[in-house]
């Protein structure tokens, strides 16, 4: 009987040692944050939130556009994306209409958090064409048949009869970046307050980087500003503005877009017009620039980073792993950005 009363009060001791432990782990885990899957819509998105929660425990980021390296207007969702949307938490989005996928997956997934990093945001409606060519001529007119074939060829930052409302690129300009910065802080503190020190932390450390970078951009300003240039992507045009410098014409190109002669021919005469000598454009469509306006007008087509995908990035740069460093390898693009601008101008 002895030896039986000692096996069941060890057996009890064992029990409660047990219990006692899930309890400790359980009060732990109550402490610790709980698991949050973020999704981003695309890659500037990304970077913002890989980088605010960087070190962040039970933080998983997924960029749901991660194989496609332009721009998202006429993104469909597949799918993968569906069920990736089905079990996030946060979705960050860039808004200005740039995500017009969205509208199902806000209906089906409502206890997904979306969160609009460029609300509030004043985007540029498109480039007014200098036409003031002389007599004859009404002061301010800006619109022209751009002979387009259709709404989906060609999108003109001037009109937006074929284009969207709003040009949606904000990461191209800085303080728009900075805002959408601040709205991913936000967002991740009000889904996790257990971890917003850390949030904070990786914040603070990135608006410190991208105001550097927006201190390079003012004194470059200075150099560069009232420069007439041509475009052929929205988001040069908030690049260029913040270096003083004016788009005159903007062209958005994709792999779609077809040019028609019309509008080629009135690329062509605002150069003329100008004296503009360097235009600007993505790597993807630099021949397909110099060929159709490059010999005609004798013009050095210059080519930009975008930023909206990994293997977006302009010649003389290497992509890398973002990681958690997703903000500094947005001001490297930038820098190159800009000190290709520089270099084009001859200067130092």
């Amino acid at each position: 009987m002895g030896k039986r009363k000692a096996v069941f009060m060890s057996c009890l001791l064992a029990i409660a040692f047990g219990i006692t432990a899930i309890l400790v782990a359980l009060a732990e885990k109550g402490e610790k944050s709980e698991g949050i899957l973020c999704v981003t819509s695309f890659y500037p998105v990304q970077l913002l939130a890989e980088s605010v929660s960087e070190g962040a425990e039970g933080v998983t980021v997924r960029n749901l556009t991660e194989n496609h390296s332009g721009c998202i207007h006429d993104y469909t969702l597949t799918t993968r994306d569906m069920r990736l949307l089905s079990e996030a938490e946060l979705f960050f989005i860039n808004g200005g209409e740039m995500e017009l996928f969205l509208e199902k997956a806000a209906k089906e997934y409502k206890k997904m958090e979306i969160v609009d990093t460029s609300e509030g945001y004043a985007f540029l409606e498109g480039v007014g064409h200098n036409h003031d060519h002389g007599a004859g001529e009404p002061e301010g007119e800006e619109l022209h048949d751009h002979g387009l074939h259709d709404e989906t060829d060609v999108a003109s930052c001037t009109d937006p009869t074929h284009h969207h409302e709003v040009n949606a690129h904000i990461w191209m300009d800085i303080d728009g970046y900075l805002m959408q910065l601040s709205k991913v802080e936000e967002a991740f503190i009000k889904a996790d307050p257990a971890q917003e020190a850390l949030y904070r932390k990786n914040a603070r450390a990135c608006r410190a980087e991208l105001t550097k970078l927006k201190e390079a951009f003012r004194e470059a300003k200075e150099e560069l500003s009232g420069i007439e240039t041509v475009v052929f992507h929205e988001g040069f045009v908030y690049l260029l503005n913040m270096l003083g410098m004016e788009t005159v014409h903007c062209i958005s190109m994709d792999s779609d877009t077809q040019i028609a002669a019309g509008e080629a021919a009135e690329v062509i005469e605002e150069c003329k017009f100008h004296g503009i000598t360097k235009v600007f454009a993505e790597a993807d469509f630099e021949e397909t620039v110099e060929d159709i306006f490059g010999k005609e007008l004798s013009c050095e087509v210059v080519v930009l980073d975008p930023i909206t995908g990994a293997g977006s990035t302009q010649a003389g740069t290497e992509e890398t792993s973002t990681g958690g460093k997703g903000v500094a390898l947005y001001c490297e693009r930038m820098r190159a950005n800009l000190e290709g601008i520089r270099q084009t101008y001859g200067m130092r």
